[in-house]
């Protein structure tokens, strides 16, 4: 088996030589009589590196020569300008015209015959068909026009001269372009009238009555539309803030959930009953707050507010429960269920219990520095796209209100 994949690996290497040398061979660009092999005419030049050795002066000299395409011969020159002639005669007219009748603008290209021919376009007058070939109708007699056009054809090193004429007419108008013409006409006639302060606009053109009226603004519509755009943005806006306002509180909660856990692990150790701890706790955030000691934390709020509830003949257990629905956070939810079963079934073993979720929340509350510490260059970034898509619709509104629908 292991033969078997050595000679076709063998066999791979040879194919593989000889595919190297065939494409070496078919890219030379010297036969044996040293000659270059030039492309063929209406090819690009080409670029070969060759190598020149001249005695014992020049040695491997890395030489560039640019080789120009071959020249087509006299007979070739004649065929590419009869089919030049030929191509020019189908693409000039536009589609429905020929040299009788024109009446949509001709196409003068600059080259025929995929580039072996180049063409240079003159017309004997300019006053009806212009440079890009579009027909200056105003210029051209109802009863027709005639212009005459010359091509420059070179075909390498030879040049011959093509001469047509063709008959130029109006377009023929559709009935609402006759009109909106007449329209113009007339105003621009009276446009031309010396000391006429006020442009009276025509009551009538080819016939059919005018009517005029000044354009609709829609200003109700496009300020409804611009407010609820503003309203959309800033009911996002207000969702975004409260989404973070929530976070920030939970993210504090967190921060603060090793503290208030080796507080309570603290105070019951020195002997305390789970009450007892609860309400020193909350009471000496109490007068710190009143004495402007302490900034103003939401688990403490939350613990002082649970206290009262227990003051005012709450249960203990029912307290805690709603103390850990209101913080909507998982660690103070593990926290309550712990408290809870002190209250069931006494304080034995919560101690230990407490010291575990001590541990375990200094662990939480590294993760969540780190965390916070990466967010802290983002958090802000959609709320400002918010504000952006405000600014914009806000420098919009001149453009929006001026449009005219």
């Amino acid at each position: 088996m292991q033969k078997k994949k050595c000679v076709e690996i063998a066999i791979v290497c040879v194919l593989l030589l000889f595919l190297a040398g065939y494409l070496e061979a078919s890219e030379r660009n010297i036969n044996s009589k040293n000659q270059v092999i030039r492309g063929s005419p209406g090819e690009y030049d080409q670029e070969v590196e060759l190598q020149l050795d001249a005695g014992d002066v020049v040695k491997n000299y890395d030489y560039t020569l640019m080789v120009p395409a071959a020249d087509v011969t006299k007979e070739e020159a004649d065929k590419y300008f009869d089919a030049a002639k030929e191509e020019i005669s189908k693409s000039f007219y536009a589609e429905g015209d020929d040299e009788n009748a024109v009446t949509l603008p001709v196409n003068m290209q600059t080259s025929y015959q995929n580039g072996m021919v180049k063409a240079e376009w003159t017309l004997d007058s300019y006053r009806l068909v212009d440079v890009d070939g579009v027909i200056i109708e105003e210029a051209v007699s109802q009863n027709g026009s005639l212009e005459r056009a010359t091509v420059q054809l070179t075909c390498g090193n030879y040049k011959q001269e093509y001469v047509f004429s063709f008959m130029v007419y109006p377009r023929v108008l559709s009935e609402s372009e006759k009109i909106l013409k007449g329209v113009k006409e007339a105003i621009d006639k009276d446009a031309k009238k010396e000391g006429n302060q006020l442009l009276t606009l025509p009551k009538e053109v080819n016939g059919v009555s005018l009517r005029w009226s000044e354009a609709k603004r829609h200003l109700v519509i496009k300020m409804l539309f611009f407010e609820v755009i503003v309203l959309v943005l800033l009911y996002f806006v207000r969702i975004e803030r409260e989404k973070t306002k929530r976070k920030e509180r939970q993210d504090q909660m967190m921060l603060d959930y090793s503290e208030v856990v080796s507080k309570l692990l603290i105070l019951m150790g020195a002997g305390m009953s789970l009450k007892q701890s609860w309400n020193t706790i909350s009471a000496r955030y109490s007068d710190k707050r009143k004495k402007n000691e302490a900034p103003k934390r939401f688990i403490y709020e939350e613990m002082v507010y649970t206290n009262h509830e227990i003051q005012d003949g709450e249960t203990e257990l029912v307290a805690y429960q709603k103390f850990g629905e209101r913080t909507e956070v998982g660690a103070y939810q593990r926290l309550v269920r712990i408290l809870v079963q002190n209250v069931q079934i006494g304080s034995r073993g919560i101690c230990q219990l407490l010291s575990q979720e001590a541990e375990d929340a200094m662990e939480e509350r590294k993760a969540l520095a780190k965390r916070m510490g990466e967010e802290a260059g983002t958090k802000m970034l959609f709320p400002l796209l918010l504000m952006l898509g405000i600014v914009f619709a806000i420098i919009m509104t001149p453009a929006l209100l001026a449009f005219q629908i």
